[in-house]
């Protein structure tokens, strides 16, 4: 079975609204980039794959001629393709949803399932007001949620404690997470004072204090040192790793103990299949691993089968704030991807049991979508 046709399109599909992301303060956006490819091969079969951003170009000129002809199944051959694309390793989950296609099996059944269901949080993207946090608090809870992940990047650790004690007084019986987003370098138009160590172990020790379960991006990605440190000296489980790229970068992490779970992402850190060995060079030194959400219905998907494919303690993060992301325009892209991924009576998900991602996708809609 080999590749005949590598397709990319960008996506511009619109929020319905205004969104002022956490990790991106001052920043208010209205539509969200995206590019989608498609995979087809020489027996009929379609894989699917997406991440953020605009990269049809670099599909077109730096993935395409080299996948072209290929097998499906090379996949560590194909692992340096995305690479050397400059992190293109989304891709992968496209070939993998061929290959699920092929053998009749769901991801996770093909991979080998450690569990057949996945417990979820609900992971908010703006910073908002003590107020409108509390509501969707109770909002998550009233929906079946058992946990929610809150945003802290506020002037001062004060602000920010002042939300995560009125939504832990709000909804008492949820697990509660909390992201710093110090991990990434992303431009911002109201830069927040980042923060240094003696910031992120004072707000441990609060957190601590509160029984938040963890604190994720306390400092920069690179900062191993001051994060080996902070993990040192907290018994509050210190989270990070969707910016960090590459395998090497997750062997330093693991090795010097930088986290204690590891969360690298599908669409930005590396592949799939490098993903799986990230998860078990966790194992092998008893850190967590639990990935980060995977930006889409595609990588949302691709990230529940791989939790599904791990022993080990693990969370689905299913980014999730109506009505700037909510199901429709976030993980549906605007109804790109029909099929929809949400939690059941225990507020756990289950991977679909169609072959490949079990994600279907409407080729019909995308273009509306496309631009240039």
């Amino acid at each position: 079975m080999k590749i005949a046709s590598v397709d990319a399109y960008d996506l511009r599909v619109p929020y319905g609204c205004e969104f002022r992301p956490a990790w991106q303060r001052g920043l208010v956006r209205t539509e969200r980039d995206f590019t989608l490819v498609i995979v087809r091969t020489d027996n009929g079969l379609v894989g699917y794959a997406g991440r953020d951003g605009h990269h049809s170009s670099v599909v077109r000129g730096a993935v395409t001629p080299y996948l072209l002809g290929q097998p499906v199944a090379s996949t560590e051959r194909h692992a340096k393709v995305f690479r050397n694309a400059g992190g293109m390793w989304f891709i992968d989950m496209a070939l993998w949803d061929i290959l699920g296609k092929s053998a009749g099996l769901p991801l996770h059944q093909l991979w080998g399932s450690a569990r057949d269901s996945v417990p979820a949080y609900a992971s908010t993207a703006q910073l908002g007001s003590v107020d409108d946090r509390v509501e969707l608090a109770r909002r998550y809870r009233s929906e079946g949620f058992n946990a929610l992940k809150l945003r802290l990047r506020r002037d001062d650790l004060a602000a920010d404690l002042e939300v995560v004690d009125a939504v832990v007084a709000a909804v008492p019986a949820m697990t509660i997470m909390v992201d710093g987003n110090q991990a990434t370098d992303l431009p911002e138009l109201d830069p927040p004072r980042p923060w240094d160590y003696y910031r992120a172990h004072k707000m441990a020790k609060e957190l601590e204090e509160r029984g938040i379960l963890w604190l994720e991006e306390p400092l920069a990605r690179h900062h191993r040192a001051d994060l080996r440190r902070l993990t040192e000296a907290t018994t509050l489980y210190i989270a990070g790793g969707e910016a960090n790229q590459g395998l090497h970068e997750f062997r330093l992490l693991v090795e010097e103990h930088c986290y204690d779970i590891i969360q690298p992402d599908c669409t930005l850190s590396e592949g799939i299949s490098q993903l799986r060995k990230i998860a078990s060079l966790a194992e092998i030194y008893g850190r967590q691993f639990i990935p980060h959400h995977g930006a889409s219905g595609l990588g949302l998907a691709a990230t529940l089968h791989l939790a599904c494919s791990i022993p080990g303690e693990t969370w689905l993060e299913m980014m999730y704030e109506p009505p700037v992301r909510a199901i429709e325009n976030y993980q549906q892209l605007g109804g790109i991807v029909t099929s929809r991924i949400w939690i059941d009576d225990d507020g756990n998900v289950k991977p679909s049991s169609t072959p490949g991602l079990g994600v279907e996708v409407d080729e019909t809609r995308v273009a509306q979508y496309v631009v240039g």
